[in-house]
C-alpha cells in the first residue's frame, strides 16, 4: 500500500479528500494531519509517498513544511492544495519541488484520485529511469559537449561501450522564436519553470516510439539525442520519424501555449564520439530555420524518403499548423505550395510513404492524444481543435485505428 499524508489545518477539507474516495481499492492508505508540525513527526516514523499539503496554515506553511521535509532527506511526491489568488504560492511550491497542484474551490474527487495517481506513477519512472538509464543520458551528455570518454573515467563496461560505439544517432536542437507572451501569461515570467514545462512536452512527445535523451540548453534552446535502437529498412524512415513527431510536438506548443518554433536535425551519425559534430550540424540547421516557411531543416547531405523538397516541407509545416481546419484537403494544400494537385499527390506519397488523407488522420489522432493527455480540455473541445465536429467520431476513429480508447491511453499514463 502507498501511504498519503494529508496536511491541513482545516478538518472539513482533510475530510472531503479522505473520506470521499476508496482509497483502499486504489491501494493506498490515507492520514491526516493538522498542522505542518504534526506531519513532520509523522514522517519521523513513517515513509510517505504522497504528501498533499495545504499552502497556507498557521505556525508552518506548507512551503516550509515542503523545505523541511527536502532539507531532512525526504522525498515524497508532493501535491499542494490552493484557494483563490494564490499563483505565486503554487509557482514557489513547484519550484521547491511539488509535482502538482489542486485548486480546493473547484477539485472534485475524480480529480484528486487522478492527482495522485499521476505523481505516483511519475515517482515510479523516475526511480526506474534512475536505475537503468540516467548513467546513459550523463555519458551522452558528455559526448554531446565534446568530453574525451573513457570507460576507465566512468566505469563503462565493454558491453555499454559496445553499445555507444555501434549505435546510430540523430541530434534534433530545439529552439523557441516566439514564447514572450506566454511566458507572461502562462509562467508568470518564470523561466525555469517555462523551461521545465516545454522540456517535458518534448519528452512527451518524442518519448513514444524511439529511444531518446533531452537536454535543456536554456530557456529556449533544447538538444533531444534520438538512438536507432531498431533496425529499420531505411535511415530516411528513422528522420522521417523524428520530424512528424517534431512537428506534433510544435503543434501542440503553438495550440496550447502560443509558442513558435524552430529545429534542425542532423543526419544520421554511428557511436557516440559523433555526437559532438552532429550537435554541432543541427544547430547550425536550426539557427537557419524559418518559423513561417521552413521551420525544421535537415542536413543538406540526408535524402529523405527520396527527396524532401522545399514545397513538400512547407507542406508538412502548413498542414500541422491548420489540422483544426475542417475543410484542409490535398487541393488546398497544393495550392498553398504552388504545385498541381497531381503532382502533389505524388511526391506527398513518395517522401511520406502514405497517402494524404492518412498522414492527415495520422497527425490529428496524435494531436488529439497530446491534447488529452496534457490539457483540461473536453473530448468535444479537442475534436474540434483537431478538425472534427463530432466528438464520438473522433473517439471513435481513434480506438479503430489503435486498437484502445483515448480514456485508455490516460490510464496507462496514470
Amino acid at each position: 500500500m502507498k501511504v498519503l499524508l494529508i496536511v491541513d489545518d482545516e478538518a472539513y477539507a482533510r475530510q472531503a479528500v479522505a473520506n470521499t474516495i476508496s482509497w483502499a481499492e486504489h491501494g493506498v492508505e490515507v492520514h491526516q494531519v493538522s498542522s505542518g508540525k504534526e506531519a513532520l513527526e509523522f514522517m519521523e516514523k513513517r515513509t510517505v509517498d504522497v504528501l498533499m499539503t495545504d499552502i497556507r496554515m498557521p505556525s508552518m506553511t506548507g512551503l516550509e513544511l515542503l523545505e523541511k521535509v527536502y532539507q531532512n532527506g525526504w522525498s515524497p511526491a508532493a501535491i499542494v492544495l490552493s484557494s483563490f489568488n494564490e499563483f505565486e504560492l503554487v509557482r514557489s511550491a513547484m519550484q521547491l519541488g511539488a509535482e502538482d497542484y489542486l485548486f480546493k474551490p473547484t477539485m472534485m474527487p475524480t480529480d484528486i484520485l487522478e492527482s495522485v495517481q499521476r505523481v505516483l506513477e511519475k515517482k515510479k519512472e523516475t526511480k526506474k529511469k534512475a536505475v537503468q538509464a540516467i548513467s546513459k543520458k550523463e555519458i551522452l551528455e558528455r559526448f554531446l559537449q565534446g568530453e574525451k570518454v573513457s570507460r576507465e573515467k566512468y566505469g563503462i563496461s565493454e558491453e555499454q561501450w559496445q553499445e555507444l560505439e555501434t549505435t546510430e544517432y540523430a541530434i534534433a536542437s530545439v529552439r523557441l522564436t516566439k514564447y514572450q507572451d506566454c511566458l507572461v501569461r502562462v509562467f508568470g515570467d518564470d523561466l525555469s519553470l517555462m523551461q521545465f514545462s516545454i522540456g517535458n512536452v518534448l519528452e512527451e512527445v518524442m518519448g513514444t516510439e524511439y529511444e531518446c535523451f533531452l537536454y535543456r540548453i536554456n530557456y529556449k534552446e533544447y538538444a533531444i539525442i534520438c538512438c536507432k535502437t531498431e533496425i529499420l529498412e531505411q535511415n530516411s524512415c528513422f528522420i522521417d520519424g523524428i520530424y512528424n513527431k517534431l512537428n506534433s510536438g510544435f503543434t501542440f506548443l503553438k495550440l496550447h501555449y502560443q509558442i513558435e518554433v524552430v529545429a534542425g536535425i542532423s543526419n544520421l551519425v554511428q557511436g557516440a564520439e559523433a555526437l559532438n559534430r552532429s550537435y554541432a550540424l543541427a544547430v547550425e540547421l536550426c539557427a537557419t530555420a524559418d518559423s513561417e516557411v521552413n521551420k525544421i531543416r535537415f542536413s543538406g547531405a540526408l535524402d529523405i524518403s527520396g527527396s524532401m523538397k522545399r514545397e513538400m516541407v512547407q507542406a508538412l509545416n502548413y498542414i500541422g499548423e491548420n489540422l483544426g481546419n475542417k475543410e484542409l484537403s490535398l487541393q488546398m494544400v497544393a495550392e498553398k505550395i504552388g504545385v498541381s494537385k497531381n503532382y502533389f499527390s505524388k511526391i506527398f506519397k513518395e517522401s511520406t510513404g502514405v497517402k494524404f488523407v492518412d498522414y492527415i488522420t495520422k497527425q490529428r489522432m496524435e494531436q488529439a492524444r497530446n491534447l488529452y493527455l496534457n490539457s483540461d480540455l473536453k473530448i468535444y473541445e479537442i475534436a474540434e481543435l483537431v478538425g472534427y465536429s463530432d466528438w464520438h467520431y473522433l473517439y471513435n476513429l481513434y480506438k479503430k485505428i489503435y486498437g484502445h480508447s483515448l480514456s485508455k491511453e490516460k490510464e496507462g499514463k496514470k
